[in-house]
């Protein structure tokens, strides 16, 4: 197992934080193929990946049209969860960002989490000495506002539910910033919404660091989005 690297460009209308994590979804995908664990090869298996929790750092976001390598490498599983990491490069080597997700496997039909290695799903972990702390949760605050949401077509993924990427559009819609990209951001999902499905959506702030967390019968997901670091 090597690192994995991509070459990318900044879209000429900047990056938007859903782009920031397709990518970050993307690079793990493909690093998965040559061993036959990509998500094509998982639903064979009748298996999907799920993301657990993200933790992305960007000290400085990138220019539109600006060249850039994304590195991604695998962690050590430890009781069903996959850590992976990742470091975005500039044209000069410089990190602009840092961060980790946690994943597992998830039984497309029960949809419960199984045990990887029972299955055969199998990255040998990569230390490098660069890698982001595993992401923490996401620190409440309490809620100021709430609306409804429901999930419509144009927003799932090949797995049937809600894209992970689709939950920072949903999040910036509802807190209405204008202008700025968060520094910090700390994700958890906590699981899934369906298609035609509702979830309660709440959000607060203090100071420049926002919550949002959404629920139906089962909590969905939690978010924290710090524009001030």
């Amino acid at each position: 197992m090597e690192i994995y690297e991509k070459q990318l460009s900044v879209p000429a209308g900047g990056l938007s934080t859903r782009e920031l994590f397709v990518w970050l979804q993307d690079v793990a995908g493909e690093q998965c193929v040559p061993y036959h664990l990509a998500g094509d090869d998982l639903k064979k298996l009748g298996l999907m990946w799920v993301v657990v929790r993200y933790l992305i750092r960007v000290p400085r976001w990138p220019e539109p049209g600006e060249s850039l390598r994304l590195l991604t490498w695998p962690g050590a599983t430890r009781h069903g969860m996959m850590p992976r990491y990742y470091r975005l490069l500039d044209a000069a080597g410089d990190c602009i960002a840092s961060g980790s997700s946690v994943w597992t496997v998830v039984d497309r039909e029960t949809r419960r989490m199984v045990n990887p290695d029972e299955h055969g799903v199998i990255l040998e972990a990569l230390v490098t000495g660069l890698e982001e702390r595993r992401p923490p949760a996401p620190a409440k605050l309490p809620t100021e506002a709430c609306m409804d949401y429901t999930v419509t077509d144009e927003v799932l993924d090949r797995n049937g539910h809600m894209n992970n990427t689709r939950y920072y559009d949903l999040a910036e819609r509802c807190i209405g910033r204008e202008g700025g990209h968060p520094r910090r951001i700390v994700t958890e999902h906590q699981s899934e919404i369906r298609i035609a499905q509702s979830m309660r959506v709440s959000w607060g702030r203090e100071g420049e660091r926002y919550f949002i967390e959404g629920a139906n019968a089962l909590p969905v997901f939690r978010m924290e989005l710090d524009y001030s670091e």
